[in-house]
């Protein structure tokens, strides 16, 4: 029950909403970083904010309306949001050597978050007042909102979660500490079960990875398939017919599958699946941008921002977008013109075919558009223009994750009776910290990779070789080495295109794109998500579907946040000489 004033006016975007959402969106921000780094993909933050909401503002503050938190979750979400436009891209830059500038990176992504949350508030009547689109996550958001003592038992949950999986990564890292392993970081079933090394069946401990599993429930199975597909299929199908080249020797095979054939498929899958997604909502699309009308817009409507407002904001973006397009590369005036015009209007297209997939199914497909985005300009640009492709790259996933975040946002707004205009209001004005944060976390935990102990190097704190693989800048920084070289694996790509296509035809929302991605991400850290995908289907069986997402999706987001923060803790402590 929420408390109410005595005027009986709920208040909602009061300082301190606006305050705790920062923390828990910078909080967020953190985590998820070192997540999509280490897996490849994140998850939807929003549910987290919402329960840390209740728990913060009830145990601490003993006070909180359903319209605050709203503005909470809504924040928070907005910081988080960013993310994965960042990490599946930028990183790229730090693997390959690339020079860049911090500031003009930072600039760029929150001209984009500023761009995508801009363009997509005029559609926001069309989306949900017309056409009624569900977007489940937000309309489950509301769910949450609408139950304060639930919320409290939930944050709870969620610290528990965190507190075990802190601990157990704790724990693995005694090592590193000069203690006696008890918990190893990994371990390889194929050492018990004596199979060849080539069968990888590398489990990382990682409870952040079974957590997101949980969290991905059914679904996550078609990611667990993607790998089984890649690992324990292909690979072993190609040695045992000796289709591999004569001086690849047994101990290299599994590598130069997944170099060769397993990652241009994936990818290939990815973009298949991306654009099949986009030809199956064309109709919807068509009725959403022939419904935009203009003097709608301009109508007096405190609902909603002002567009004269928007239209201020959407040209400060586009300078920034400009000026660090400019003074990133050795381009002309003109040139960085021509590029920011044309990556934002794909922004604002991709925006809104965002907003409908993620309206319409909940899914997001941000990896596959930065994808196109990025191996399309490369085409037009020198090698050494890389940081200029991929800034513009990392703007555009901001800007459609932004997109698609504000719409999910105001469907639960309009569910329990919130402001739309005090939403986007503020969601403008603290979207642009999200990617400041992430790039922030990025660069920490590349700088923590300490040093050779033979040559003194620095060493890289993610990437091919370590333990955090970055799997998506991995796969992006492959595409532009073909694009660029001319070496483009088109079989590979086209058959991997065929196949995502065909299974974006599934009643199952992105399953082309799910199963692509699952191609080229680590085994280690795929087959314990897909433990926790089956156990929530197995407590689902047992408890209940209800059951699971009120009491099992807390404790599972606690068992992200929880490694996730502590492998920044420990990155900060290498980086300044604690460790």
């Amino acid at each position: 029950m929420t408390l109410q004033p005595a005027n009986n006016v709920y208040k909602d975007s009061t300082p301190l909403a606006v305050g705790v959402g920062i923390f828990i969106g910078v909080l967020m921000t953190a985590s998820f970083s070192y997540a999509a780094l280490v897996l490849g993909f994140s998850t939807n933050g929003s549910p987290v904010a919402a329960v840390l909401g209740w728990g913060i503002m009830r145990a601490i503050f003993k006070r909180g309306t359903v319209l605050e938190n709203n503005i909470i979750q809504t924040v928070a979400s907005g910081i988080n949001t960013s993310t994965a436009g960042v990490i599946f891209t930028v990183p790229v830059l730090l693997i390959k050597g690339a020079e860049f500038n911090f500031w003009w990176i930072a600039a760029a992504g929150v001209a984009g978050a500023i761009l995508g949350v801009g363009f997509i508030i005029p559609l926001r009547k069309q989306m949900i007042d017309v056409d009624r689109l569900r977007f489940p996550s937000g309309t489950a958001i509301a769910s949450i909102l609408r139950s304060p003592a639930e919320g409290m038992k939930k944050s709870r949950l969620l610290l528990l979660g965190a507190f075990i999986s802190a601990f157990v990564y704790f724990v693995t890292q005694f090592p590193k500490m000069g203690l006696p392993e008890i918990i190893p970081s990994s371990f390889d079933l194929n050492v018990i079960l004596g199979l060849p090394k080539y069968f990888n069946n590398v489990w990382a401990v990682s409870l952040l990875s079974v957590g997101i599993g949980f969290i991905a429930g059914r679904n996550g199975l078609f990611v667990l398939a993607g790998g089984l597909l890649a690992y324990w299929f292909v690979a072993p199908l190609m040695i045992s017919l000796n289709w591999l080249p004569s001086n690849i020797t047994p101990d290299k095979a599994a590598n130069f599958i997944h170099a060769n054939m397993t990652r241009p498929l994936g990818i290939g899958m990815l973009i298949g699946g991306s654009l099949m997604s986009i030809v199956l909502i064309i109709p919807a699309i068509k009725a959403t941008i022939k419904s935009f009308n203009l003097k709608t817009l301009k109508s007096e409507d405190n609902d909603e921002l002002p567009i004269k407002l928007l239209y201020t904001v959407v040209a400060i973006a586009f300078s920034l977008f400009f000026l660090a397009a400019y003074f990133t590369s050795h381009i002309s005036i003109l040139s960085a013109f021509l590029i920011s015009l044309i990556a934002t209007l794909w922004l604002v297209f991709a925006g809104i075919i965002v907003s409908q997939a993620t309206g319409m199914t909940d899914w997001t497909p941000i990896s596959g558009m930065s994808l196109i985005a990025v191996a399309i300009l490369m085409m037009f640009l020198t090698p050494d223009e890389i940081t200029t492709a991929v800034l513009i790259g990392a703007a555009i996933s901001i800007a459609i994750a932004e997109c698609a975040d504000m719409m999910q946002d105001l469907k639960t707004g309009h569910l329990v009776g919130s402001k739309p205009a005090k939403q986007q209001g503020l969601q403008l004005a603290v979207a642009g910290l999200g990617p400041v944060i992430s790039l922030s976390v990025m660069l920490l935990i590349w700088n923590s990779g300490g040093t050779d102990p033979v040559t003194g190097a620095k060493l890289p704190g993610f990437g091919p070789g370590t333990e955090i693989e970055a799997p998506q800048a991995v796969a992006l920084g492959a595409t532009i080495d073909a694009v660029v070289s001319g070496n483009v694996p088109t079989d590979k790509f086209l058959a991997g295109g065929i196949i995502g296509a065909v299974l974006s035809f599934t009643s199952i929302p992105g399953l082309g794109v799910i199963m692509g991605i699952a191609m080229y991400l680590s085994m280690k850290y795929i087959l314990p998500y897909g433990l926790g995908s089956l156990l929530n289907i197995l407590i689902v069986f047992w408890k209940g579907k209800e059951w699971a997402e009120k009491w099992g999706v807390p404790f599972a987001a606690g068992m992200i946040v929880g490694e996730a923060l502590l492998i920044i803790t420990f990155a900060l402590l290498t980086v300044f000489g604690g460790l």
